[in-house]
């Protein structure tokens, strides 16, 4: 999911909704409930994972409108068995709720196992050897610029 509050003086609206929505108090601090992965947090918008069973909660996704009316809410999700969709919310100048909701057949969890294998061990080895090569490549070039790279060392870069 997405949410955004643009416009700064309804700026603690989001700060509300994170604290109301997806937090719960543990002990003296509040922490992110147990279907919530925080992705990314800004100060006029976050990203992150919900988990629900089968569908998106379309009454709760309804519900952050009438609470937080200066955010815009997009929900981005997909389930096994190949369905998905996007729901995007949000309340106009006219102080209407504008909801878009968009389903389609998508790929299901067995068909991105399937299609997304590679069955020759060869070849998947090529492919790595190409993509490793692309990143050094990159890093030589990076490094021309006049700019440092600096790696870690790692346990197999020391020799006995």
């Amino acid at each position: 999911m997405t949410i955004t509050c643009e416009n700064r003086e309804f700026i603690n609206e989001l700060n509300n909704l994170i604290l109301n929505e997806l937090k719960h108090k543990k002990g003296d601090k509040y922490v992110y409930h147990e279907t919530v992965e925080m992705i990314k947090r800004g100060t006029r918008g976050i990203m992150f994972e919900i988990w629900s069973a089968w569908n998106p909660d379309y009454e709760w996704l309804e519900s952050l409108l009438d609470k937080y009316p200066n955010c815009w809410v997009k929900n981005e999700w997909c389930e096994e068995g190949g369905f998905a969709g996007v729901w995007v919310g949000f309340v106009n100048n006219n102080n209407e709720k504008i909801i878009k909701d968009l389903t389609w057949d998508d790929i299901c969890i067995e068909g991105k196992a399937y299609l997304f294998n590679l069955e020759d061990e060869e070849e998947a080895k090529r492919e790595e050897e190409e993509r490793q090569e692309r990143i050094n490549k990159q890093q030589a070039q990076y490094s021309d610029t006049g700019k440092r790279i600096i790696r870690k060392k790692t346990a197999s870069d020391t020799t006995l």
